[in-house]
């Protein structure tokens, strides 16, 4: 009679417990599932931002070196202009290119002392 009994009871708790394990083990695998695909997430989005943090710098260097490049030639513009103000007037010491003004700034001597102007002005002159 007391093995009738104990067999009444074997066969639930090796019920509950194989569905406790089957249960733990499922949500087990879920968690980790969620886990990677978070995990891989975020490398995409950190990838994402490399991206578009190397693409901003590219940006600057680009825009930097065309303003660079633009102050270069029109410096070289400013310099071949120089032989033929110095043949016009014999006061002109120098040229230079000023990207704040955006023209040519000609330095010159007036009076003894040293003066610039943009270019622009001493064609006035004339």
């Amino acid at each position: 009679m007391k093995i009738k009994n104990i067999n009444k009871f074997i066969y639930p708790i090796v019920i509950i417990v194989s569905a406790m394990i089957i249960g733990g083990s499922f949500m087990w695998v879920q968690y980790n599932k969620q886990e990677s695909i978070e995990k891989q997430q975020r490398l995409e989005l950190e990838a994402e931002r490399k991206k578009a943090e190397i693409g901003r710098i590219e940006a600057e260097v680009k825009t930097k070196q065309e303003k660079e490049d633009k102050v270069f030639s029109n410096n070289l513009k400013c310099q071949t202009l120089l032989k033929d103000l110095k043949q016009r007037w014999n006061n002109v010491v120098g040229i230079y290119y000023s990207e704040w003004q955006n023209t040519c700034i000609v330095k010159y001597t007036e009076d003894g002392e040293t003066e610039e102007a943009s270019i622009e002005s001493m064609q006035d002159k004339e």
